[in-house]
């Protein structure tokens, strides 16, 4: 069951919404995302690139920037180490791409998932260096790359790292002082470093590589125009990597979506057109569920070579045929990631599995690509934290996904001797070990747990309480002003007590949802739809009023019943006919 809690904060809502000409209810949506003064709202509201940080805050920036001018001016061959991910992709065309209009001689090279793992290896760089490699630039890895940099090192070889993710750690003498491990690089372009200045640290990986080249353009006097075209690669990669929504970020995503409406980049464009997207508005949601992962498929079932490839394609046609392999690729990921689910469902329902705080699920078939997919899944089920294992090319590997009160990186750090290989942040991880390791994997980190049922429990934290009868148009185009929305700037939800259900009808293909017709304070009626929880909601009303109840909501002639609800209000556009509705995201 979830926990519902309504935000309370205090603040001069008329003064405010006067000076900022919205309705109060949209100043009360921004102190409940932490805003407190004037600028910042106005900021918000109007989101700008202008006040970025300096990226010359970054340790080693300029050093980064002046090894690669000297790279470039003489002639040394560059390459570009990213990741399979969305975020690797980007951050890979970005620097590949950037390097090639500065005239550098540059390729890029990205770890295949099944054999290669997570990161620049060391047999990677000594593949690098066979080919005449004698320059490496690591994008959204390499911070743990301690090895594979040791190896670059020996063989005489320039490396640069670019990443994001938290650089490892030893714990001092007291066992509580952390002190970070930086790999033996030439320069380490990384926000989480103890002794980077840059100020915001939430940004993924093709963020510092745009921020870079922003850096060596500027070296190069290059106008910034230039530098800033990647911004729509970064915003794509901003969303796909669940950074949070807020200050750079936003500004970054809220002006990347825009670039992307109007992008001229052939590959981005067909995959626009074959997702029925080009010349329509964008949102977070097309960024990270339908552009992202189908570009995330090409480096899950296959390579991600193919997602940057289309990025850098030039020909219409080419580009169109292979944003088709890229759409047919994900339907079939997302059929395989649906049986991981239902497997891993199964597991947990009939076994001791359920009673664990800390779900280690082990299906030696998935896809080891699905694992964080269908691991996500999971946690979202049962709000704990999940980590899934499948069968790897040498042992197993695995994903985590957690929850908030659960760090997974210091909780994994903690029994680190159980991995060949590890890493990650608080909220993911990802890990190779032993098969015979996996059922004292999940022991100890069970022993380890101290959450508790509370932890455990889904919170949703409602704006306000807001009668039906208020909601106008008017109210809904202001709440757009607040997009995009995502992680870390949640779309507003507003609550509701006893609302009388006049009648429903199932919609939806399959007849799997509910389009349900509510009666507003005045007297008046109103859409609401349920595309989640309808078995849940049938069972709670058959439990409360009976069965017939509701199977007479259906013929409009049941007895009175009423529910609680946390609602988003949208339009329903139908056509040309424009009218208020509710989508309701829970019940009680």
């Amino acid at each position: 069951m979830s926990k519902w809690i309504l935000q309370r904060k205090a603040a001069d809502y008329a003064t405010l919404s006067g000076k900022l000409k919205v309705d109060p209810v949209i100043v009360r949506l921004m102190v409940n995302r932490g805003l407190t003064t004037y600028e910042e709202m106005e900021e918000y509201l109007h989101p700008t690139l202008n006040n970025l940080p300096d990226p010359h805050l970054f340790a080693d920036m300029d050093e980064a920037c002046e090894l690669l001018m000297e790279a470039i001016d003489e002639g040394q061959k560059i390459r570009v180490v990213g990741d399979y991910d969305v975020d690797g992709i980007m951050s890979t065309y970005i620097l590949t791409t950037a390097l090639r209009e500065v005239g550098a001689d540059v390729d890029y090279a990205v770890p295949n998932r099944m054999i290669d793992g997570y990161g620049i290896n060391p047999e990677m760089v000594q593949a690098a260096y066979d080919e005449g490699v004698s320059f490496i630039i690591t994008c959204d890895n390499g911070i743990a790359a301690a090895p594979a940099i040791n190896l670059a090192k020996e063989l005489g070889m320039t490396f640069v790292v670019t990443d994001h993710h938290e650089v490892p750690f030893e714990l001092a003498e007291d066992g509580i002082t952390k002190i970070q491990m930086l790999p033996n690089a030439d320069a380490v372009v990384d926000p989480k470093r103890d002794d980077c200045n840059y100020p915001f640290k939430g940004i993924c990986g093709a963020q510092v590589a745009w921020k870079l080249v922003d850096v060596l353009y500027e070296f190069l006097g290059i106008e910034k125009e230039k530098a800033d075209a990647f911004l729509q690669f970064a915003s794509i990669a901003t969303v796909c990597d669940v950074m949070e929504l807020k200050g750079e970020n936003r500004a970054t995503v809220y002006h990347g979506i825009k670039a992307i409406e109007r992008t001229d980049n052939i590959g981005l464009n067909a995959l626009l057109a074959r997702n029925e997207l080009k010349d329509k508005p964008l949102s977070c949601y097309h960024l990270g569920f339908i552009i992202g992962p189908c570009l995330n498929a090409s480096g899950r079932l296959d390579t991600a070579g193919r997602a940057i490839e289309l990025l850098m394609e030039t020909d219409n046609a080419k580009a169109l045929a292979m944003a088709n392999e890229l759409v047919e690729l994900n339907a079939e990921r997302k059929a395989m990631t649906q049986t991981g689910i239902d497997k891993a469902k199964d597991q947990i329902e009939n076994s001791s599995l359920k009673n664990d705080k800390v779900l280690v699920i082990y299906i030696p078939e998935l896809h080891e690509s699905l694992a964080g997919i269908v691991a996500g899944r999971i946690r979202e089920n049962y709000c704990k934290p999940v980590l899934v294992i499948t069968d790897a090319e040498d042992g197993a590997k695995g994903s985590g996904r957690s929850i908030p009160a659960y760090n997974m990186f210091e909780e994994l750090t903690a029994v680190k001797d159980v991995f060949t290989k590890f890493g990650g942040h608080p909220m993911a991880a990802g890990v190779s070990l032993p098969k015979e390791k996996i059922d004292e994997l999940r022991t100890r980190l069970n022993q380890n747990c101290t959450l508790t049922e509370d932890d455990m429990q889904e919170i949703i934290k409602i704006d306000c309480d807001m009668p039906l009868a208020y909601i106008t148009e008017g109210l809904i185009d202001s709440i757009d002003l607040l997009a995009p929305f995502g992680t870390g700037n949640n779309k507003p939800l507003f609550a509701l007590k006893n609302v009388p259900i006049l009648k429903m009808a199932y919609m939806g293909k399959d007849g799997q949802y509910l389009r349900i017709t509510v009666e507003t304070e005045n007297g008046g009626s109103m859409t609401a739809l349920m595309f989640r929880g309808v078995e849940e909601f049938e069972k709670a009303v058959s439990n409360k009023y009976g069965q017939s109840a509701w199977q007479g909501l259906f013929s409009g002639s049941g007895q009175s019943v009423s529910m609680d609800i946390i609602y988003e209000p949208s339009i329903n556009e139908f056509r040309g006919n424009r009218s208020v509705q509710i989508i309701i995201e829970n019940f009680k």
